[in-house]
């Protein structure tokens, strides 16, 4: 017997030397448990990648557990059995800075904010209203796309609003539109999905006109291979306090433009707040009302200085990674998941980090946009293991990859994050998931001393992208493994995934 199970292990290190056979073999499960359906559904992906040969399950939603219900906790113990079951560990994904929304379910206000600079309000009726200056315009009759080059402010908040209509676009179509500067950095990506056919409607989008003086603004409808659609009446207009952002590292200015004088928030008018605060541009900001005792005059002219958050492509919204206050968030939710799930592999969602850099809580560091990443995944990951000391910790790869996201002129983000991958620790796992540059990827972090992980497939029709991944994990030293990873729930192909790794 002794020497039968000798056989077994040195047959499962040869595979494991031979990368036939890697030790972690996972698939990514997004659903949020606030239904008894999404228990039967991992339910029946955890046994289809179990019989195939997985042993992970990466899972979604587990980093606000202090905001959930009694039903999810009964849900998630659920999930929990399950995979014991199965024999598939769970793997937590959490601490997204940037899709923001679980930090932002706490606290709204730790959105990144985009400075906006001596707008110019004026007092009437002891309420300071928004003064344009100058008025922005921009003409357009019944087109199908549009691009339009429009003078503008530095460091102003503008809303665009365009009409449009459909008739009989198949299939479903997106209105994509862009503000775009002359060095083709975008200010303002956003996509909206149009009906089939609809009568004229507007859609709205905002953005910041950060260092630039002329933006080009851009707009069409694409997806469909038949209908028609048009395009009208596009408006463009400065907008004041739309989303004003309200934390330590936003501070609001409120000056009078013939004195100099700082006014004070509480003595000469009302706490400024945005009541409608969704990062959208589809209502108006509050007005500054004064106080009784306020020494602000009747007619005075302001100059308003403060930061505004703002939802990009589908509704995207980074956090701030220098405020304090999004890191007690966090290391409660690791207290958290560690009590309800005692996981021994964690998984960083610290992708496509989209804004930063650019409050005081940012400038005031005085170090670089990689310090700053770098010094965010170093606390994230030291959390984790004052909960459990022997946690083995992943992350996605496009924040530290040179050949992907760790670059500057990167959407709306002020800084550069090029040299990232400088400031983390290196017992730090990394997910390499950029198909096309999976060489390039796997070898720069390899080269460092780090392990990698691929992440693959990312609903295609075939397993060519796995199969992609592994000749590569091949020729990678340390290779861990690699993920089945869907965007779309599309399983179908994770049955013949395990088998291809078998």
């Amino acid at each position: 017997m002794r020497n039968c199970v000798c056989l077994l292990f040195c047959q499962a290190a040869l595979l494991l030397a031979q990368g036939n056979l890697y030790p972690n073999r996972w698939v990514y499960v997004s659903r949020s448990l606030q239904e008894d359906r999404h228990v039967e559904e991992v339910r029946a992906i955890t046994r289809t990648a179990s019989e195939h040969g997985l042993n992970g399950m990466v899972l979604t939603g587990l980093d606000q557990l202090d905001r959930e219900s009694p039903d999810y906790l009964k849900r998630l113990e659920q999930v929990k059995q399950i995979s014991k079951q199965y024999a598939l560990r769970i793997i937590p994904i959490i601490y997204s800075a940037g899709y923001g929304g679980a930090i932002l379910r706490h606290n709204r206000n730790l959105a990144e904010g985009l400075p906006v600079k001596d707008v110019l309000f004026v007092v009437r009726n002891r309420e300071a209203r928004l003064a344009p200056e100058p008025a922005v315009a921009i003409s357009l009759n019944g087109q199908a796309r549009i691009k339009q080059e429009v003078a503008v402010k530095p460091y102003r908040s503008y809303r665009v609003v365009i009409r449009v209509k459909t008739e009989d676009l198949e299939p479903s179509a997106a209105l994509r539109a862009q503000v775009r500067t002359a060095d083709n950095r975008s200010l303002a990506p956003w996509e909206f999905r149009v009906p089939s056919t609809s009568d004229w409607r507007n859609f709205t989008l905002g953005f910041n006109s950060a260092s630039y003086d002329k933006v080009s603004i851009s707009a069409g409808v694409s997806g469909s291979k038949t209908g028609k659609s048009w395009l009208d009446d596009l408006r463009i207009e400065e907008v004041g306090l739309v989303n004003v952002l309200r934390r330590p590292g936003t501070p609001v200015k409120v000056q009078s433009e013939k004195t100099g004088v700082v006014y004070e928030e509480g003595r000469d008018y009302a706490p400024i707040a945005d009541p409608d605060l969704n990062f959208r541009f589809d209502h108006e900001g509050p007005l500054i009302r004064l106080l009784p005792k306020s020494r602000i005059r009747e007619g005075e002219r302001l100059r308003v200085s403060y930061y505004h958050g703002m939802a990009i492509n589908r509704g995207q919204v980074s956090v701030c990674m220098s405020e304090p206050e999004i890191y007690e968030i966090w290391r409660r939710q690791a207290a958290l998941i560690h009590k309800n799930l005692a996981p021994r592999q964690y998984l960083l969602s610290m992708d496509e980090i989209r804004a930063g850099g650019s409050c005081q809580a940012c400038k005031r560091r005085g170090t670089t946009m990689a310090q700053i990443l770098g010094d965010c995944l170093t606390r994230q990951f030291k959390m984790i293991r004052e909960v459990n000391p022997a946690a083995e910790i992943f992350v996605w790869s496009d924040m530290l990859d040179p050949s992907h996201n760790a670059r500057g002129n990167y959407y709306l983000v002020d800084g550069d994050y090029g040299g990232s991958w400088n400031y983390i620790p290196r017992e730090l796992r990394i997910v390499c998931w950029y198909y096309e540059r999976r060489r390039e990827s796997l070898r720069h972090f390899s080269s460092l001393g780090f392990k990698t992980l691929a992440g693959a497939y990312y609903d295609g029709d075939t397993l060519d992208n796995p199969k992609g991944w592994l000749e590569a994990l091949k020729e990678t030293p340390d290779a861990l493994g690699i993920m089945y990873t869907t965007w779309r729930n599309k399983y179908e192909l994770l049955a013949g995934f395990g088998d291809l790794l078998r």
